[in-house]
């Protein structure tokens, strides 16, 4: 399945997941007022009469139904408010109530590296920012969980367990899989299922509470106990509806996540080996947190056990699910007892870099051939996509990124250290006023870093750019505002420094605005998705700019422009002035372009690639800048093999 119809299958979901939150609500009224025309049936009958049906349902007032309806869709839909909104931190608000731990690379833990370099492979790969990171240390079982309303929120978290007892390949499948959720739009579904579910089970809460105040001597204690009783078995039909709709919006979408890890990663092995393991060991993949019921549909595995579960099981059965992915596995796996992925261990690792080499080779070859609107389509197809040959692609870059560097994008300081590093000047005057301003105005620490690797920064290569810039924003992201708000100042003086903004300097910023500077935001906000029509000027002013930028002939603009409009579906569209598309008008056309339909999204794309391919000549800069204006428009855009 392509990215845009995932994306577009999940906003369907949520369509279905309200119908479905409406009907529980209706169905929970209905059961409330029953109980409290039960109550009152028992509180006005005689002593020698009967309690019976006709007398409950001569209770009945309009008045009185339309009351409880009120107090019931009130409690519910506050309930819901008040969870979604303490989760508007976005995915790490989850991994802290189940009580993960961020980690990073300073970490002395050889199974936490392994982890962090798995997911940074698997987000290099995909071209989305690398995620944050948690371990919940205290589960023993074999899980993991993706949580976030978006890649900038989005976080991966990994029980102990799955660190102990699975392999690399194993856990690359499992990371795999929690890719897929985040790619597809599923995360983002599962947070606001979370939020939806709280206002159906809170009546269940208030019955509790009800039970747990009542003593002995009160005169009241019986019609207290009746009611809270009533409260706590409307609760466990609202656990009903909720397991009902958890498992209406989850179990096919782990077959497909399972379908897409395998996808991912070219191996059944991995990810059928890591279900095996849940299936043979003792801890399974329950996990024992209080908290864990409320996230048991966005697991890899099914985290709790209960009666409803069993019903409405969130994940299908590990069986199903392994003879799915590879139908003899279990009877291979018996053959192959012996150590063979030890022997072949290091055969898949030189298998890994001469795959590498040659995709590098062959797209040297095939860029003198193939044309622009290839690359174009090309590029859109692998949208939300991972392939082996990508996998590889990002194993050896990091094998190949200079040592220094990644180890200073690996620490905070050194983050910020490389950001800065790469908005310095290539004129050694213009470099050392940018150089002196920050030593004045940051940490001894951060320059010292900076100067440590400004060398080698000055000349890396270009397809180093952006894996550097995703891999440094999990850091950022844990900068207190003032310190964010002091670095945007400084990046704002380092980019102005030549009194000339070079495109990719304004991408940077604006990379860094959307995926650290979201972190102060509220996640979960909900906009209003813009039609085609509504954005035609959002989408001349960026094709413009990328024009202007980006092809120098104005002849040649002139020419690329039918093209442009025939690609974009956009017959109206015009070639603004230069004066028409600054940065300014390009950050607001983005910020509008960010809502467009999804459905849109690839014709824009294809037009912004076919702008930067119309010379035939498929450079890192050029693939890099579109991938960075696809990452604004919340369309991860893995690495293009065939750039030169």
């Amino acid at each position: 399945m392509d990215f845009f119809q995932a994306q577009q299958n999940a906003r369907r979901k949520t369509a279905q997941l309200v119908f479905l939150f409406v009907a529980a609500v209706v169905s929970l009224i209905v059961m409330t007022y029953t109980m409290v025309m039960a109550l009152q049936a028992f509180l006005v009958k005689d002593a020698n009469q009967y309690f019976s049906w006709q007398l409950v349902s001569a209770q009945f007032d309009w008045h009185a139904a339309i009351f409880v309806a009120c107090i019931v869709s009130l409690i519910i839909f506050s309930g819901s408010a008040y969870k979604s909104i303490s989760l508007g931190a976005g995915g790490k608000k989850i991994a802290e109530l189940l009580g993960g731990k961020r980690i990073t690379h300073d970490t002395r833990d050889s199974k936490e590296k392994q982890l962090l370099n798995v997911v940074e492979e698997m987000a290099i790969a995909s071209g989305t920012p690398v995620p944050g990171v948690y371990v919940l240390d205290d589960e023993h079982a074999i899980n993991a969980f993706a949580a976030g309303y978006r890649t900038s929120d989005a976080v991966i978290g990994v029980t102990r367990g799955s660190l102990d007892l699975l392999s690399r390949q194993e856990l690359q499948g499992v990371i795999a899989h929690e890719f897929s959720h985040l790619l597809n739009g599923d995360t983002r579904l599962n947070m606001r299922l979370i939020g939806i579910l709280h206002g159906i089970l809170i009546i269940g809460y208030i019955g509790y509470y009800l039970l747990r105040t009542i003593r002995g001597n009160d005169k009241n204690a019986g019609a207290i106990l009746g009611l809270g009783l009533a409260l706590v078995v409307i609760g466990f039909s609202g656990n009903f509806f909720g397991g009902l709709i958890k498992a209406a919006v989850s179990r096919q979408r782990e077959y497909l996540a399972d379908a897409s890890a395998v996808q991912f990663t070219r191996s059944k092995e991995g990810i059928a080996g890591a279900l095996s393991k849940i299936r043979q060991s003792q801890v399974g993949s329950q996990l024992s947190s209080p908290l864990a019921p409320q996230m048991s549909h966005a697991y890899f595995s099914q985290g709790v056990s209960t009666f409803v579960d069993s019903l409405f099981a969130t994940h299908p059965p590990l069986a199903r699910r392994i003879k799915r992915i590879s139908p003899h596995f279990e009877i291979q796996q018996k053959i192959n007892r012996q150590n063979k992925a030890e022997r072949a261990q290091p055969q898949t690792a030189e298998k890994t870099q001469d795959q590498a080499t040659d995709n590098r080779q062959r797209g040297e070859t095939l860029v003198k051939t193939i044309t622009a609107a290839a690359v174009a389509q090309q590029a859109i197809d692998s949208i939300g996509q991972i392939s082996d040959q990508q996998l590889d692609y990002a194993h050896q870059l990091l094998l190949e990124m200079p040592v220094n560097v990644l180890d200073a994008v690996r620490n905070r300081v050194g983050a910020q250290a490389v950001i800065y590093g790469l908005l310095l000047d290539s004129k050694s005057d213009i470099k050392q006023r940018q150089l002196n301003y920050l030593q004045q105005h940051c940490s001894t620490e951060l320059t010292s870093q900076l100067h440590a690797i400004d060398h080698t920064l000055a000349t890396l290569h270009p397809r180093f750019r952006l894996p550097l810039i995703d891999m440094s924003i999990p850091l950022l992201q844990t900068l207190a505002e003032n310190q964010y708000r002091d670095m945007l100042t400084h990046m704002q003086v380092l980019i102005d420094s030549d009194q000339h903004v070079a495109l990719s300097e304004w991408v940077l910023l604006r990379m860094i605005r959307r995926h650290v500077g979201g972190a102060f935001e509220k996640a979960n906000r909900v906009d209003k998705q813009h039609t085609p029509s509504q954005c035609y000027h959002s989408a001349e002013v960026l094709f413009s700019a990328l024009l202007h930028h980006l092809v120098d002939d104005q002849q040649e603009q002139q020419r690329l422009l039918p093209l442009i409009k025939q690609t974009a579906e956009m017959p109206e569209l015009n070639l603004l002035s230069k004066t028409q598309c600054q940065f300014n008008h390009l950050d607001q056309a983005l910020s509008q372009l960010v809502n467009l339909q999804v459905q849109a999204k690839p014709n824009i794309l294809k037009a912004c690639l076919l702008i930067a391919t119309s010379d035939k000549l498929f450079t890192h800069q050029e693939m890099e800048l579109v991938r960075a204006i696809a990452d604004t428009l919340d369309c991860p855009m893995p690495p293009n093999l065939s750039a030169n």
